[in-house]
């Protein structure tokens, strides 16, 4: 019986400290502005770089 709320409480750290992972990614996606133009190509290389983090990530 111990054990398994040890390893609810420990499931539930993990999926905190990915959920913090998944979070700072997304902060450090970056949008650069170059004549009042949002670049779009670096903007989608970013996000699909984050896309095949974040695959990795949902499968620990």
């Amino acid at each position: 019986m111990n054990s398994e709320k040890i390893k609810d409480r420990l499931d539930t750290f993990v999926d905190a400290i990915l959920a913090i992972i998944a979070t700072v990614m997304v902060l450090e996606l970056p949008i650069k502005i170059v004549n009042r133009q949002i670049d779009f190509v670096n903007l989608f290389i970013s996000i699909g770089v984050y896309l095949v983090s974040f695959c990795f990530l949902a499968n620990i």
